[in-house]
């Protein structure tokens, strides 16, 4: 895996392990340090790649199982109302998405893009981290996640 200088999902590949949701040869999701609001999460290629045009067919097809996997996961443990996925690829050119969880309790005015401005008030590492293995059991026990490619969630 090529990592590029100054690239925040490259750097995520050293996360310590209790910032990592699931790890694989493919894909990786961890909290990431600057969007760590309690419920958000990094789903990120491991390799570096710039956009949907570098990504094979068998990662493509791998991104919308993980995807799937992880959104029923954080629904089921942290019982969010709605799971975004947001990628926007300017400040990190790298194939990822800032996925974040939102509840029933949301404001509206805080609902769709406007849940970024959480950022702003809502970080909490030590919160965001103690939600991990939370979200981590429930993608484990999902009948849809196959752990057959997966690696112990270091790195």
């Amino acid at each position: 895996m090529t990592e590029v200088a100054e690239c925040l999902p490259c750097e995520l590949g050293r996360a310590s392990a209790d910032a990592v949701v699931f790890r694989d040869d493919t894909w990786s999701c961890e909290v990431a340090p600057g969007y760590d609001v309690p419920g958000w999460y990094i789903l990120r290629l491991r390799r570096h790649a710039e956009g949907w045009g570098e990504l094979a067919g068998r990662e493509l097809a791998e991104f919308g199982a993980r995807s799937a996997q992880l959104s029923t996961a954080i629904t089921q443990a942290l019982g969010a109302t709605h799971v975004y996925f947001m990628s926007f690829g300017e400040n990190y050119p790298h194939f990822h998405f800032l996925v974040t969880a939102r509840g029933a309790d949301t404001p509206a005015e805080m609902r769709g893009a406007n849940t970024l401005k959480l950022r702003e008030t809502h970080r909490d590492m030590a919160g965001a981290l103690a939600l991990v293995p939370v979200v981590r059991a429930a993608l484990h026990l999902s009948p849809l996640f196959d752990d057959s490619a997966e690696s112990a969630p270091t790195h």
